[in-house]
């Protein structure tokens, strides 16, 4: 079998999986949500740590951290990669890869954090001294605010955090694989830290989907907390799981191990669970848009039950804002706001409106 050590979706919708077959590296693609999966790369010796991607040019570029062989580099969706070597990270191999949106590479090693400015030409450092795990440094949390370039002191202290996942909303929800396993949750970008529950075992992988449940991949298999975090329980799978994603419609989990290799399940909830894509707070409400999916251009209506400033906003499947389409002082009502995606790719993205505070966020799927 293969043990499957990290999973990621792209802005156009295609699967990633990074693992092990035999003591072969590999890398697998899926563009029709893991119906099929094409092997696009193989390698030797250890296992794919991380994926990462940007929003340059058309295709993009993408980035897996090889924990044996350096980085690696794919300008056309995995056709074809470079590597770039591990003389560029003090000679240690990437454990973790990120992206941001002007397209910066960030790269966490067992020696620190490096971060490159050029496209991968060259890297400076941001944190050294420290073995970074894939987003957190010596299992603590450091936040920058100047796009990595400087790094704060420990935000959380006394937490041995694992992974940690930051939703549309803006919450930041940290993992450990540490009893007693709390779940912790920032609301001000890690600024300040509360506990809101324990997980039942170690827990490695962390997301969410649309409506914030939060599902983690860990010991004893992948758990669900549709309550915010207070509580969780087994969703469907046992085994020793790392990463899991979710590509709508379906949950990915990678496990190792015992029962090694990629499951797939599609999203289902408990008996008095919202699912519906209708977003309601107190004083303002985001419908569904009409129509959805949609082709090439949709209706997104708020409500306002008060006047405020709002601010409307479409981001890509992977979190990045793409375009701001409505914002400023509006009087209590309902609005509708047009929406045309004919320059963007068919894929799943999301409407957020932020009000006084208040995030609601709804999803949109754009087939073309």
């Amino acid at each position: 079998g293969r043990s499957v050590w990290s999973l990621a979706q792209d802005r156009f919708g295609n699967v990633y999986a990074g693992g092990l077959t035999g003591t072969n590296s590999r890398i697998w693609k899926s563009t029709d949500t893991g119906n099929s999966w094409d092997t696009i790369y193989i390698g030797t010796g250890q296992t794919m740590w991380g994926f990462g991607f940007d929003t340059l040019g058309t295709t993009g570029n993408m980035y897996v951290a090889n924990f044996s062989n350096g980085l690696l580099k794919s300008t056309n969706g995995g056709l074809n990669f470079t590597i770039l070597p591990t003389s560029l990270f003090m000679g240690k191999n990437p454990q973790g890869v990120t992206c941001s949106k002007a397209g910066n590479i960030y790269v966490t090693t067992a020696t620190g954090f490096f971060r490159s400015t050029n496209g991968g030409v060259s890297f400076d450092t941001a944190l050294t001294g420290y073995n970074c795990l894939p987003v957190l440094v010596d299992r603590r949390f450091y936040r920058s605010t100047d796009a990595g370039a400087t790094f704060g002191a420990n935000l959380n202290p006394g937490k041995n955090g694992y992974n940690f996942c930051q939703t549309i909303a803006g919450e930041l929800f940290q993992v450990t694989t540490t009893a007693p396993y709390n779940v912790d949750k920032s609301t001000d970008q890690g600024l300040t830290w509360t506990t809101l529950g324990n997980a039942t075992g170690a827990m490695r992988g962390v997301t969410f989907d649309t409506w914030g449940h939060k599902f983690t991949g860990g010991n004893g298999g992948v758990f669900a907390s549709f309550n915010s975090g207070a509580n969780w329980s087994n969703y469907n799978l046992t085994g020793s799981v790392t990463p899991v994603i979710i590509a709508a419609p379906f949950l990915f989990a990678g496990v190792s191990g015992t029962g090694a290799g990629l499951y797939r399940t599609l999203l289902s909830y408990p008996d008095g669970i919202n699912e519906e894509n209708t977003q309601i707070s107190k004083d303002y409400v985001l419908h569904q848009n009409y129509p959805n999916p949609f082709n090439p251009t949709t209706k997104i209506i708020y409500e306002l039950k008060k006047a405020n400033n709002i601010s409307l906003k479409i981001y890509d499947a992977l979190g990045n804002e793409l375009r701001e389409i409505d914002n400023g002082f509006k009087n209590a009502g309902k609005y509708e706001v047009n929406f045309n995606g004919e320059n963007l790719a068919s894929g799943l993205y999301f409407a957020r409106l932020n009000v006084d505070g208040t995030t609601l966020t709804s999803r949109l799927v754009l087939v073309k």
